[in-house]
């Protein structure tokens, strides 16, 4: 599985899931949004550890930084990318 997520959306992403689930643990969220809230947590929880996105993935985002001119969709040994 490709990582598609950089270091700064990772720590975005785990801040909003704690967030989130100190959200649910009070009274600011109860019933099926404290569901859904931590359901939203988990994903972005897990997607900050393992680095890779599905959504992103769908969408062709990559947030990572290559350290070169390659964009997501472009193919880095045709010729044309900057060295």
């Amino acid at each position: 599985m490709m990582k598609n997520v950089s270091t700064a959306d990772r720590v975005v992403r785990i801040v909003v899931a704690a967030t989130l689930c100190f959200l649910a643990a009070t009274p600011a969220l109860s019933g099926w949004p404290a569901y859904i809230a931590l359901g939203f947590a988990a994903y972005l929880l897990l997607t900050a550890i393992f680095g890779s996105c599905i959504i992103y993935r769908a969408l062709d985002v990559d947030s990572r930084d290559h350290g070169a001119t390659y964009h997501s969709g472009e193919d880095p040994f045709d010729g044309r990318a900057g060295n």
